[in-house]
Formats: C-alpha cells, sequence, structure tokens
C-alpha cells in the first residue's frame, strides 16, 4: 500500500512539475520576445527618476547604450533588460553633469525653470552629504538596488498572472484533468510503474536549473526545457477524444475510435479494443476519453482543470523540489535484498 502511494505521489508530482515547467518555458519565451524585462525596467527607472524626459537622457549616455543589442533595423535600439547598479551609477552623474544639474544643494545661479526640476532635486538630496564622486556613485548603487526590488516585484506579479492563463489554456489543449489523471495513476500499476521509473530518471539526470529555469532565463534556455519536456510527457495520458456514448459498438466489436457507427474526433489518434464505449468514458479506462452525451461528466472535468491550474500556479522551483524529496523518500525505503535475505 505504501509502495502504491508513494508512486502515485511521484506520478501525479512528475505530471504537475511537467506542465508547470512548459508554462514557465512559454512565458520566459514570449516575455523575450516581448522584451517584458526591459518594458519594466523602463517603467522602473522612468518612476525612480521622476521624469520620463530624464530616463531618455540616461539611455543615451555611452554606458547605456553599449548594453544595447541590434533592432530590426540593425542600429542599437533594443534596449537592456538589465542594468548593472555601478554603469547606472555612472550614466545618471554624467546624464545630471550633461543637464547642468546642482546635486551639491547648492543655489543654482538661475531660476529653476528646466523640465528636470523634480529629479534635480531628488537627486540634490540623494547626495547632498557625499564627500566625492565616488561615494556619490555608491550612495546611488545602494538606492538603485533597493528600488529594483520593487520592479521585480512588479516583474513577478505580471509573470505569475500569466502564467494562470498559459496555464489555463495548456490545460484546456492537453486535457490535463488532475481528476480523471489521478484515477487513472491509482488503478493503472503499469503506468504508475513507469511514470515513476521516468520521474526518477528525470530527477537523476537533469540539474535543477535546467528543470525550472530562472527570471533571467535566455530565449535558448527555454527552448532547451521544452525539448527536455517533450521527451518525457509521451508517456503520460493526455489528450482528447470526443465520442457519443449512444454510437457505441456492441460488446464484442473491438475497433478504433474512428470506425464507422462513431462520432469521434481524437487527438492525438488513439486506438481502443473496448466492450463499450460509455463503459470507456464513464470508469475512467482513458482520461482521454469524453463522453460528450453526459453533461454532469463536464462538471467534474472543469473542477479537475481548474485543480491542475492551481497545481500549475505554485511553479515547477516547487514541484521539482517536491518531487526530489518524494523520489529521494522511496529511494531511502528500498533495503538492499541480501540484508533481507540474512534477516530470515
Amino acid at each position: 500500500m505504501i509502495t502504491t502511494i508513494v508512486g502515485f505521489a511521484i506520478s501525479m508530482a512528475f505530471l504537475f512539475l511537467m506542465l508547470s515547467a512548459a508554462c514557465s518555458a512559454i512565458q520566459e519565451i514570449v516575455a523575450n520576445l516581448f522584451r517584458w524585462r526591459a518594458t519594466t525596467l523602463e517603467r522602473g527607472l522612468a518612476g525612480l527618476l521622476m521624469s520620463n524626459d530624464f530616463k531618455e537622457v540616461v539611455y543615451s549616455q555611452p554606458l547605456i547604450q553599449g548594453l544595447c543589442s541590434p533592432g530590426s533595423r540593425g542600429e542599437f535600439s533594443r534596449r537592456p533588460s538589465y542594468i548593472p547598479a555601478t554603469t547606472l551609477a555612472l550614466a545618471i552623474l554624467q546624464a545630471a553633469e550633461d543637464q547642468g544639474m546642482q546635486l551639491d544643494g547648492a543655489t543654482p545661479a538661475k531660476p529653476q525653470t528646466n523640465k528636470f526640476e523634480k529629479t534635480e532635486k531628488l537627486l540634490g538630496s540623494l547626495l547632498r552629504d557625499c564627500r566625492d564622486a565616488g561615494e556619490q556613485r555608491r550612495r546611488l548603487e545602494n538606492w538603485f538596488n533597493e528600488s529594483m526590488e520593487r520592479v521585480s516585484g512588479w516583474y513577478k506579479r505580471k509573470s505569475h498572472a500569466w502564467i494562470w492563463i498559459f496555464g489555463a489554456i495548456l490545460c484546456l489543449l492537453l486535457n490535463a484533468d488532475s481528476i480523471s489523471l489521478s484515477k487513472r495513476f491509482w488503478n493503472d500499476q503499469t503506468l504508475r510503474d513507469a511514470i515513476s521509473a521516468e520521474a526518477t530518471e528525470y530527477i537523476k539526470s537533469t540539474p535543477r536549473d535546467q528543470a525550472v529555469g530562472d527570471d533571467k532565463a535566455e530565449l535558448d534556455q527555454s527552448l532547451h526545457r521544452m525539448n527536455l519536456l517533450r521527451e518525457h510527457l509521451p508517456g503520460v495520458p493526455l489528450g482528447w477524444c470526443f465520442v457519443d456514448a449512444k454510437a457505441a459498438p456492441k460488446p464484442e466489436v473491438k475497433a478504433p475510435i474512428q470506425a464507422d457507427g462513431f462520432k469521434a474526433s481524437c487527438w492525438p489518434d488513439l486506438v481502443h479494443p473496448t466492450s463499450s464505449m460509455t463503459q470507456v468514458a464513464l470508469a475512467g479506462t482513458d482520461p482521454r476519453l469524453v463522453d460528450i452525451g453526459e453533461w454532469s461528466w463536464w462538471l467534474w472535468k472543469i473542477v479537475g482543470l481548474a485543480a491542475t491550474v492551481l497545481a500549475i500556479s505554485q511553479g515547477a522551483p516547487f514541484w521539482f523540489d517536491l518531487l526530489r524529496k518524494v523520489v529521494n523518500l522511496r529511494l531511502a525505503g528500498n533495503p538492499p535484498a541480501p540484508a533481507a535475505e540474512a534477516k530470515k
């Protein structure tokens, strides 16, 4: 019984890990394509400096331009998604000097009529007590690092919201119903053992950073993780097959679902020798089969899909760490055969 429970837990955790990692990889790919990190950083700097115009002056500095990458037209127009604190501090000081700002608290020679008045007051208050340029740079670095924690929070909240959206779409496409899949894993020892073995091998052979990625994962890393998932997902019974149970064949008939007499549309293509399509759909022999005429069945389907989306929202790191603990528990619980025989 304990072996069954552990195998079931490994199978479910492995399923949630695969789906969570897939959603994270999709989110990272979309974030890279649409430059979410770069735009979030720009938004944060504009708020930090209290001026979108002064932010543009800072971005025009050679130190920042050197971090840009080529855009679609060849020029270095793609702004960076990450700026080192030292580089930004030097760029701000240079931009302030170029604009003739007074950063030591001294009264300017002419009235404050420039559009950077708020920024000048902000930087003047921050740097007033600094003894030299080195101390100014260090204070700006600390100020930037502390402020970027808030910007990182913006990005994480945005990413988490999209994880929910991508998770819902992925669950619908793959028919990742936690209720049906849990029944299948619990009742099918062969499948449970196969998935458990696959999960164990995955944990042993895949480093954590490759399995779950991180907030700074690049496009090629995300694509590599998608390839890893493609290698391990085929063993999990995912997909859809819509069947009209009233058109089920006679008990002695064994035929592909697409045979004459069926109203079925399947992805991926499936072949099921069965005595009754009604029994297959309702008994949960294969969670991919859907009885389109059973409305109460759809209520449980929605609950199962929602449960999977909730599990995916926990994130790949959570499921990877949990799966590793359960796998290690299973491996530690298998005593060597010779030792067991010696006690007899």
